[in-house]
């Protein structure tokens, strides 16, 4: 026999021990109740009748109608099909199910009837009791702003897994590509060796050395390996803890978040100290020294990595970058993970130390973007934009639109701006409204996307004029010659353009763009000047586009705050959890002597490095008698201070320090003059 057939005896007889067992029982139940009532004579079933019986003795107690009845008897026959014939079903008239009997008697069923009763009513009560929990919701205040805050958090739940970008480029690629790309990052192996003294420091930096903390010159082990919710570690990272760096959980608020903060022991504190003497110092060799003994330290992997950007070393800069991240997910709390992907997790941007996360995480998005990774881009702007959805202190209601289209994730973008929470707080933005358009359409809602885009174009014509002529088309009559009349719409117009340039040049995109844009009224009155100021928010988001044509767009007011490109912009009403000086820092171990000839020297020619690249004309080692450039007044003065984002305050510091070494260079000279002719003359007498 075949197995099928073996199955299908060893379920007949099943079945038949099942008949057997149920006849038993009913004979036992009709002889407790033959003194009360007779049973009514059973037609004779096949088995898998009576088991279907059975199995509906735990339903309601429902006549089945005629429509039903077809569709069971068609499941059966398909349930049962096998190559054997079956004993066909005897069919009964239709009637009402006899309830399951207790034993015992009418008492017994009394009880019971009872239980229901009391079933049903209890069922009553609590359908009221919810109605009139859904009135008190509705005259609740807190109840709504609950509900509000519920929405805010689904639409922001971040997955951690879009958080890797090696998944992405697995993805993409395969599992072969990532392995080349390992290789290339292996020393010997493709990518670009490092030039000069400064660039061999960045490399030593990024070697498998753990200095005094991790000694042996191992990389990490399966410990530092472990799942990371940030960035997964790589083997040929140093040995080293994170140095003190841990997170702590500040308030579980009504609405259902979670803040969180970062927190700094005092060991971490006193590397800190020793980070704002290297800062002072303006060295960039200090620098690597410190990275190399505190290799986790997180606002000096954040400030070699702009060195190493400064040096067109993106790879090594996005690798300083993910080390940062790496150290921040190794110091999370328990709970952050979980309530990060349900889009609860908060941070307050007021701290300095949860500022560090915010500045490690954006100019990693800029590094991932120059590899077009753009889920795992959305991902993290969407983590950013979750820790603080009202306050977006990096403005990433400004970029998000566009990683959302480049990530084919056009219906969250609609989902995110067509929210209660996110309506109020982006109906001003135009970047929002005519990417929304192009979202509707890529999602399937052509005539929705036409009708937003309609709407934005019309709002917004100075900024559709800017893009035609960036795509070099013909503009029609409607937006034709129009133009930003403010900075707040200049700035927002080059902004957009800049990123969604790519996005609509494409025929679809384009043709859609030209579509609407002629059908919009020439007669439409502009829409009234907005009175905004560029906020600080904005020009963060500026700054770390190390874009100089947006960054000269800036007012001063905001330009003359900037003190530190480790902490740009640090709001008003900052909370310091301790307070770090130069001065109190402990020396850096494996360090020089601070304060030689040598050291004055180098920090000298990088104050003279600084001038001359920020001002051409500068030129120390010339004589007085060099002639004067004709560029050089007062005027272009400010405006190349303007452009570089360098605050009047730090130009004067650097200036003060700059005159202190050169006296103290002239002392050193004239101390050794002064010796050697000491020497001479005891040599003379």
């Amino acid at each position: 026999m075949s197995s099928r057939a073996l199955r299908k005896a060893q379920r007949e007889k099943e079945e038949q021990d099942r008949l057997r067992k149920l006849e038993e029982e009913e004979q036992e139940e009709e002889e407790d109740e033959e003194d009360d009532e007779v049973a009514p004579a059973r037609p004779t079933k096949s088995a898998f009748a009576i088991l279907e019986m059975d199995d509906d003795g735990d339903e309601d107690d429902e006549e089945p109608t005629e429509e039903q009845k077809p569709e069971d008897e068609a499941e059966e026959d398909e349930d049962h099909d096998t190559d054997e014939p079956v004993a066909p079903i005897q069919k009964s008239a239709p009637k009402r199910k006899k309830k399951k009997k207790t034993k015992g008697g009418p008492k017994v069923a009394a009880e019971t009837n009872k239980k229901e009763d009391s079933v049903d009513d209890i069922d009553e009560a609590l359908k009221s009791l919810s109605t009139k929990d859904a009135a008190a919701a509705a005259s609740n205040p807190a109840a709504g702003l609950n509900s509000k805050s519920a929405e805010v958090c689904k639409l922001l739940a971040v997955d951690t897994q879009h958080l890797h970008m090696q998944n992405e480029m697995r993805r993409l690629f395969g599992r072969a590509a990532l392995d080349a790309n390992d290789d290339d990052d292996q020393p010997g192996g493709g990518r670009r060796r490092a030039r000069g003294q400064q660039q061999q420091g960045l490399a030593a930096a990024l070697g498998r050395r753990g200095g005094p903390q991790g000694g042996r010159g191992a990389g990490l082990g399966s410990l530092g390996l472990r799942r990371n919710i940030f960035i997964q570690g790589k083997e040929e990272w140093p040995v080293g803890t994170s140095g003190g760096l841990g997170m702590e959980i500040v308030e579980k608020r009504e609405d259902g978040t979670v803040e969180y903060r970062f927190v700094h022991n005092s060991g971490y504190q006193g590397v800190q100290g020793q980070f704002e003497t290297c800062v002072a110092s303006m060295d960039p060799q200090r620098m690597v020294q410190l990275l190399q003994y505190n290799p986790y330290h997180i606002s000096t992997l954040l400030q070699v990595s702009e060195i190493a950007k400064q040096e067109r070393d993106h790879s090594t800069s996005g690798d300083l970058l993910e080390r940062a991240l790496f150290s921040f997910g190794r110091a999370v709390h328990s709970t952050f993970a979980n309530n990060l992907g349900q889009g609860k997790a908060r941070l307050d941007f007021r701290r300095p130390e949860n500022r560090e996360f915010w500045l490690a995480a954006n100019r990693y998005i800029a590094n991932l973007s120059m590899r077009a990774t753009w889920r795992t881009v959305y991902e993290w702007a969407k983590l950013l934009l979750a820790l603080d959805p009202e306050g977006d202190p990096y403005r990433m209601s400004l970029v998000i639109d566009t990683y959302a289209l480049r990530a084919r994730q056009s219906q969250q973008l609609v989902d995110l701006s067509t929210s209660e929470t996110f309506t109020s707080l982006w109906k001003q933005l135009p970047n929002i409204q005519l990417s929304r358009g192009l979202a509707y359409v890529q999602a399937g809602n052509a005539s929705k996307g036409k009708q937003t885009l309609y709407t934005a174009i019309s709002r917004y014509p100075y900024v559709v004029a800017r893009l035609f002529q960036d795509l070099n088309l013909d503009p029609p009559p409607s937006i034709w010659g129009k133009s930003p009349r403010t900075d707040w719409e200049k700035l927002h117009t080059e902004l957009y353009t800049s990123r969604a340039r790519d996005i609509w040049n494409t025929p679809e995109a384009t043709n859609l763009l030209v579509e609407i844009a002629s059908a919009v009224s020439s007669e439409v009155a502009d829409p009234a000047l907005l009175d905004r100021a560029i906020g600080p928010d904005e020009g963060r988001h500026v700054l770390l586009t190390d874009k100089p044509e947006l960054i000269a767009l800036l007012p001063r007011s905001i330009t003359s705050k900037i003190t530190s490109s480790s902490d740009p912009l640090p709001p008003d009403d900052n909370l310091p959890s301790y307070t770090v000086s130069a001065q109190s820092a402990q020396p850096i171990r494996g360090a020089g002597r601070t304060g030689t000839p040598g050291d004055n020297l180098r920090e000298l020619q990088g104050l003279y490095g600084f001038f001359a690249e920020l001002f051409p004309w500068f030129n120390p080692q010339a004589g007085e008698e060099a002639e004067r450039p004709p560029e050089m007044n007062e005027a272009e003065i400010e405006r190349r201070i303007a452009e570089s984002g360098v605050s009047e305050e730090m130009i004067v510091q650097r200036t003060q320090r700059m005159m202190e070494l050169q006296h103290a260079l002239i002392g050193t000279v004239h101390e050794e003059a002064t010796g050697h002719e000491e020497v001479e003359a005891e040599e003379e007498e």
